[in-house]
């Protein structure tokens, strides 16, 4: 008990040989939770540009420097967020790595107005700024993992593959900011060098094996920042109602589209706590991988859906933004994180149900009458509250899409629940643990 004490109060340097892969009940700690709320300030701006730029009408130049945006963040997030759940030993110098890494997310975040006006003007989303917050996010990924090469003999060839990878990508972003190219050739460079990050990894891992890291920890991580994320939808209905309120005063329309807010934000945390991501993974651990890919999608869905929302608060203050406009900003990201948890769903259980299909499509069905709803009201007009029924118009719209969540956890819940279990009991009749599991140094 001393001795554990004594490591909670003091962080010298200690050896970093890797965490045990089995350790049963391994949490989060309070360093891993500082550090992913400053990744939850930069999805927070992205979400926000986001809102800015399509309410100006740029619709596709908008997604285009979101995705950016929210590719970087998440990727970096989820490389240290994977060293840490293998080396995390949180000395003094693991420590001073992670709080680098945090001031390269702010950093990053400030290159975000830039590059979303640029993609507004016709050029490349990416600039200096963006990317000197992006290197100093990664660079020191690269010395931890080199001290990991070093300490840990048994998974050597893992991690100094690690360092190749992400060096050569840094040098790659580097050059795409400095050396004036024609915007296509830039683009196509900056889709090669994030193909590059994400499935270079997968090859190392084929060639030299695992990393010492923990399935049931990396559940509890991506969890958390998605749990974090959805705060994001929270936010962008207080501000909604809020500037609602502003205008117009409580109504019984703005405390429906407040209870719908809030009425998403939950059914997407409970939807997505549905997928029973940690058992799964601490038995087969090697499909962690692609279920981790899935999540970088999955950040920025949650994150577009308070974009959506704040672009109604931006309808509703300033005008220009029609009420198709607002349908499609939120029903289309709630559908795709619907869609994309589903997706994750059949990826851990290595099962693609269909009886699962109705009950997706009578999930969709309420957005699908929402953006009927938008595109019928006065096309091509935007949102005017002193226009009779628009408030109205507006709330049917939210209570729609809300609805539409709603669907997907009560189904779920009546019925949805039994192929889950049928597809785990399916899953448990093969071999215990998977030979592609990591072992423990």
């Amino acid at each position: 008990m001393t001795d554990d004490l004594r490591a909670e109060l003091r962080h010298r340097i200690r050896p970093m040989r890797g965490r045990n892969p089995r350790e049963r009940g391994r949490t989060t700690t309070p360093l891993e939770l500082l550090y992913d709320l400053t990744y939850v300030v930069a999805f927070a701006a992205a979400s926000d540009q986001l809102a800015e730029q399509l309410s100006h009408g740029d619709i596709w130049p908008a997604l285009g420097a979101y995705v950016f945006a929210i590719w970087a963040v998440s990727w970096a997030w989820l490389n240290f967020t994977w060293f840490a759940s293998a080396y995390g030993n949180d000395d003094v110098l693991f420590r001073l790595a992670t709080i680098v890494q945090m001031i390269g997310v702010i950093v990053l975040t400030y290159g975000l107005p830039v590059s979303f006006d640029r993609a507004a003007h016709g050029e490349s989303p990416n600039n200096l700024l963006m990317v000197i917050g992006y290197i100093i996010m990664r660079v020191p990924q690269i010395l931890l993992w080199l001290r990991a090469a070093r300490e840990d003999p048994d998974h050597r060839p893992n991690a100094l593959s690690y360092v190749v990878i992400i060096s050569i990508a840094q040098v790659g972003w580097l050059l795409t900011a400095i050396i004036p190219l024609p915007v296509p050739v830039v683009v196509t460079a900056l889709v090669v060098l994030a193909l590059f990050e994400m499935v270079a990894p997968v090859v190392a891992t084929r060639l030299y094996g695992f990393s010492p890291w923990n399935a049931g920890h990396l559940a509890e991580r991506f969890a958390l920042l998605t749990l974090i994320t959805i705060g994001e939808v929270i936010a962008g209905t207080t501000a909604a109602v809020g500037a609602l309120t502003t205008e117009e005063g409580w109504s019984v329309e703005a405390v429906l589209i407040a209870s719908s807010g809030l009425v998403m934000a939950a059914a997407v945390w409970w939807t997505y706590f549905l997928v029973p991501s940690r058992i799964i993974l601490e038995r087969r651990p090697e499909r962690a991988f692609p279920w981790r890919y899935a999540h970088v999608a999955l950040f920025g869905s949650i994150a577009a859906i308070g974009a959506g929302l704040h672009l109604t608060t931006i309808a509703v203050e300033k005008g220009g933004v029609s009420l198709l406009g607002v349908a499609l900003a939120l029903a289309v990201p709630l559908a795709l994180t619907i869609v994309l948890i589903f997706l994750t769903w059949s990826v851990l259980l290595r099962s693609f149900d269909l009886t699962h299909l109705p009950l997706l499509l009578v999930t969709l069905a309420p957005l699908a009458a929402a953006v009927v709803v938008g595109a019928l009201w006065h096309p091509g007009e935007g949102i005017d509250l002193e226009q009779p029924g628009s408030m109205t118009a507006l709330s049917v719209v939210i209570g729609l899409v809300a609805l539409g969540a709603v669907v997907e956890v009560v189904g779920h819940e009546l019925v949805g629940f039994r192929h889950t279990l049928r597809a785990w009991r399916n899953d448990s009749s093969g071999s215990p643990l998977s030979s592609a599991a990591p072992r423990p140094s």
